[in-house]
């Protein structure tokens, strides 16, 4: 038998810690998949004392590098990545298409994370398949018995869920009126084109891909949604799942934005982009569901700044054809009157660390820890 010392060296390679239900770290071990850049995924519920000494913030998935650095954060990992294995490109070179992917990205990863981790906790038959997914996998770290796992993992998603604006008492309304619809624009579209900007996948993929994989493929219920609304985003992850059998062509003419995508960045202007346009301003605005649901959500410093790099990638891009394309799906002034908000476009030259990393948290992060719950919640970086 051979020893741990007898195996032959691998290859430098980076060693991603996350979990495979996680939205983000699926987004990104998509993206690292499709380009090949060689990578160990690794479970991980947050008990990496390298990491914290590094200052990580605590969202799911943080990365070491083959050098033995970390960084964090999908978009701006990925951003460097692109610095460093630029084939095949996942970003755009014309802007009007670049400035759609950030879009889409943005409402990806600020907007649709929301429903999926309350699709997961807030319907019995989904956390029974994913959440246990998740406590199993999280047992690797926090060495208990599955069902005590299960239900910390279960406790400490379900204490973020508030702050973000879902609770068990409005998720119908999310998935009425704000997931499924989604699905339907989405399957539309993807039943007409491969990828969401044309022949190859962009950064946006890989957020709706991360989101796919982990939470709304894997889980039963919401599974039997899309195979109902869109069987075309099955088709979509599995092409991603295994991008070395997939075949990839050209990005969309920007001349000719079809009106699939159209009805998506109009599905957008709905709901998500009037909210976070208020709440970026004010620092909170209220969602009022059609079926009577209100609830006021305050805006984080992390989606904060998110916002005002989105409108600094606007400021960057505007033309008259990229504004005309917002204008036909009626989301112009979510971004045109909003100009003054823009902040600085982040440099991802380095491993990026950013400070905001972590949106939302649980009240035991914010308050002091209850008493004899310091052992199983110091490791709690759980969030999806």
């Amino acid at each position: 038998m051979a020893t741990a010392s007898d195996r032959k060296p691998r290859a430098a390679r980076y060693r991603v810690y996350g979990m495979s239900q996680s939205y983000f770290t699926r987004k990104l071990t998509g993206y690292l998949d499709y380009k090949g850049i060689p990578y160990l995924l690794r479970r991980f519920a947050g008990a990496n004392r390298a990491a914290r000494e590094a200052r990580w913030p605590g969202a799911m998935p943080v990365v070491a590098t083959p050098d033995g650095n970390f960084m964090w954060d999908t978009t701006a990992m990925i951003h460097h990545l692109e610095s460093r294995f630029p084939e095949p490109p996942v970003f755009p070179n014309d802007p009007v298409l670049g400035f759609i992917g950030y879009v889409l990205e943005d409402a990806l990863d600020e907007w649709f994370y929301r429903p999926a981790v309350g699709s997961r906790w807030f319907y019995e038959e989904n956390h029974r398949v994913g959440g246990w997914e998740l406590a199993r996998d999280a047992t690797h770290e926090l060495h208990v018995a599955c069902d005590q796992a299960y239900a910390v993992v279960k406790a400490h998603v379900t204490a973020t869920c508030e702050p973000f604006g879902v609770t068990a008492a409005n998720i119908d309304s999310w998935i009425g009126e704000i997931l499924r619809p989604w699905f339907r624009m989405m399957g539309a579209h993807l039943a007409a084109y491969p990828f969401l900007l044309g022949g190859r996948p962009s950064l946006a993929d890989f957020a709706f891909f991360g989101g796919n994989a982990a939470h709304f493929i894997n889980d039963p219920l919401c599974r039997r949604w899309v195979d109902a609304d869109a069987p075309a985003i099955v088709t979509h992850t599995h092409r991603l799942m295994e991008p070395e059998d997939a075949q990839f062509g050209d990005w969309m003419a920007p001349a000719e934005v079809p009106e699939t995508l159209i009805a998506i960045l109009a599905e957008l202007g709905r709901v998500y982009l009037p909210w976070v346009s208020r709440a970026a301003a004010d620092g909170k605005a209220q969602l009022a569901f059609a079926g009577g649901d209100r609830i006021e959500i305050a805006i984080t410093p992390f989606l904060a700044e998110a916002r005002a790099t989105l409108l600094a990638r606007y400021v960057k891009y505007r033309s008259d054809a990229l504004d005309a394309v917002l204008a036909r799906a009626g989301i112009l002034s979510f971004f045109a009157d909003y100009t003054d908000h823009a902040g600085a476009l982040p440099n991802y030259s380095a491993p990026p660390r950013p400070a905001l990393n972590r949106p939302f948290g649980p009240p035991w992060e914010r308050e002091p820890w209850p008493a004899g719950a310091r052992q199983v919640r110091n490791t709690g970086s759980i969030t999806d």
